[in-house]
């Protein structure tokens, strides 16, 4: 958009950001999350991502961020990478500074 500059936090090379998450009741972990996707230098639309294209996503490499859509379109307030590490033997999903108890995301719920 002419005039408006697009935010540090897109120029960041984010690849994947996550704008909402769904979890399984009973154990906490990821069942869906709402994404972004960059597809070269725009974003694709909103894609729904299970917790294995996730995980894939991260091991591949791709920097995957938590964060929002911002007013300027193509843009993103971006709030936490996120990662995977293991906890007593098992893989947890989760944002930078966010409990690694279980699977958390930082975003909000749908």
């Amino acid at each position: 958009m002419k005039g408006r500059a697009v935010s540090k936090a897109a120029r960041k090379k984010a690849d994947v950001v996550v704008v909402a998450a769904r979890y399984e009741p009973r154990d906490g972990r990821l069942l869906l999350a709402q994404a972004y996707e960059r597809r070269g230098p725009i974003w694709g639309d909103v894609v729904l991502l299970d917790r294995q294209a996730l995980l894939e996503r991260i091991q591949q490499g791709k920097r995957v961020y938590a964060g929002a859509p911002a007013d300027l379109e193509g843009d993103f307030r971006l709030f936490h990478r996120i990662s995977a590490s293991r906890l007593n033997g098992r893989l947890v999903l989760h944002a930078e500074g966010k409990d690694k108890e279980g699977d958390d995301l930082g975003v909000p719920l749908f």
